[in-house]
């Protein structure tokens, strides 16, 4: 007769619980390495959808963005309205007044983040509510609109940047998921009379103080990731 061999019960045990420790720590690093890749990607993604969309409003109106809506600030509504008519859009959230608007504001009708401390700053600074016009696109993505001059003019050197802009977006790419901090799943773009630029391109804020894993410096505010990500 032979004596078989094998693991004793309490060898497999011990073997099963160093398994267990090693994913405990395995697993959370390699979910937050594909989550921020995939934010990434997302956000290339949404950029290119969102030039897209830029360069066919620009058509309409004879090739450029400039003199495409009415009022300045008060043209607010008009450019959501512009970009929702390029996009597959699930939700329309009209802004006051005050953007050229009939209704209470994304955040107040459900396309943007709600109250105080709802999304957030690189840094950490908490944001609140924006009364400006806003989308749900149909990725879950939500966006809020601000137009500065209906002529494409409104001077952005004091941001250090060489050019001029319609006005600007933000997109939370993820939707209502978090982290809904700027620069992980919420990114700005700057609209000019024919490009849409990211945050952070073009001298519009400084990639090495605005974008900054884990700092809490006052300038990290995360604006310069939306360039910066679409370099890397």
């Amino acid at each position: 007769m032979k004596k078989k061999s094998g693991f004793t019960l309490a060898e497999t045990l011990i073997v099963i619980a160093i398994i267990g420790i090693i994913a405990s720590i395995v697993t959370p690093m390699l979910f937050g390495t594909t989550s921020d890749a995939e934010l990434k990607a997302a956000w290339k993604k949404s950029y290119s959808d969102l030039t897209q969309a830029t360069q066919l409003i620009a058509v309409d109106n004879g090739g450029t963005l400039a003199g495409a809506f009415t009022g300045d600030v008060l043209g607010s509504e008009d450019l959501k309205n512009a970009y929702a008519s390029k996009l597959n859009i699930i939700k329309d959230c009209s802004g006051t007044s005050t953007y050229g608007g009939t209704g209470t504001g994304a955040s107040a009708e459900g396309c943007w983040h709600s109250g105080a401390n709802s999304w957030y700053k690189l840094n950490g600074i908490g944001l609140n509510s924006y009364s400006y016009p806003g989308l749900i696109i149909n990725n879950g993505s939500l966006m809020y609109f601000y137009l500065n001059r209906s002529d494409c003019n409104f001077d952005l050197s004091t941001y250090g940047a060489n050019y001029t802009r319609c006005g600007f977006l933000i997109i939370d790419i993820n939707g209502f998921k978090k982290p809904n901090i700027y620069g992980k799943d919420i990114f700005m773009v700057n609209i000019t009379s024919n490009a849409l630029v990211p945050a952070g391109a073009r001298g519009f804020y400084d990639l090495s103080t605005t974008c900054i894993e884990g700092s809490t410096a006052i300038d990290n505010t995360g604006t310069g990731c939306a360039a910066k990500y679409l370099y890397e």
